[in-house]
């Protein structure tokens, strides 16, 4: 569950980044802002790739990734080019090999 709150984590501070007004390009400020963010999404990548190497056993488990591709899946659908190997997808197949046993 730790790296379902390191999502959250960064899944948040992406959020509030993204609702306040970034520095012009030529600002001083410009380059540490577009280094926090860069590394925030960074963040949220890796909580996702680990959560797909994580097997939930839980319904708990269960619904924390689900929550999570239901969040992520369509955005990494539309814009993303990575086919089955991004975060996203590979978080989707590894909730659906939770919820059907490995059954596949």
């Amino acid at each position: 569950m730790d790296v379902l709150a390191r999502y959250w984590q960064a899944e948040r501070a992406i959020l509030s980044m993204e609702s306040a007004p970034e520095p012009p390009l030529t600002a001083p400020a410009y380059s540490a802002w577009e280094s926090k963010f860069d590394i925030l999404i960074a963040a949220r990548a890796q909580a996702i790739s680990q959560m797909a190497d994580i097997r939930a056993m839980t319904a708990e488990g269960r619904r924390g990734k689900a929550q999570i591709v239901e969040r992520c899946l369509p955005s990494c659908v539309r814009w993303n080019d990575g086919g089955l190997d991004t975060p996203e997808i590979r978080l989707a197949l590894s909730l659906a090999r939770d919820v059907a046993g490995g059954a596949a």
